[in-house]
């Protein structure tokens, strides 16, 4: 089941976020994996693509700072429809500073009910409608 994000940015640069975009009007949706970097402020960017939820993730590129860049490494082009859309949600959070009123009705963030920080299952109601366990609620932006 998925959850709505109330604050997006704070979420996807947790840690361990893996979150889901939908456009409600042409019901497109994509499923990004951000993790960061252990002693850098530097998030890599996957996205899904295959039907394995948990290993068919492909590299597209980096946020460092508030930048979201495709590397030499990135698997996927700049124009790559799912590129596509992880730069414009990352550009139009950071530039509003995202708290979850900013983004267009029409585009929903949702996160599939894993810790965005430390990646653990979400149970406890207040957790679920974070995006954050109890423990790691602390350390959240």
């Amino acid at each position: 089941m998925s959850h709505e994000i109330a604050n997006p940015l704070e979420f996807i640069k947790a840690g361990k976020a893996i979150f889901t975009v939908k456009n409600e009007e042409t019901k497109n949706r994509f499923t990004y994996k951000v993790s960061k970097c252990k002693d850098k402020d530097i998030w890599f960017v996957s996205v899904l693509t295959g039907s394995d939820n948990d290993n068919d993730y492909t590299y597209i590129g980096t946020v460092f700072g508030e930048t979201f860049k495709l590397t030499k490494n990135s698997k996927l082009n700049k124009d790559a429809i799912s590129v596509r859309a992880f730069h414009w949600v990352w550009y139009n959070m950071v530039k509003n500073n995202y708290l979850g009123k900013d983004m267009p009705e029409n585009v929903k963030i949702y996160h599939e009910g894993r810790c965005g920080r430390c990646g653990r299952t979400l149970t406890v109601p207040e957790s679920i409608e974070s995006g954050f366990g109890p423990e790691c609620v602390k350390f959240a932006a």
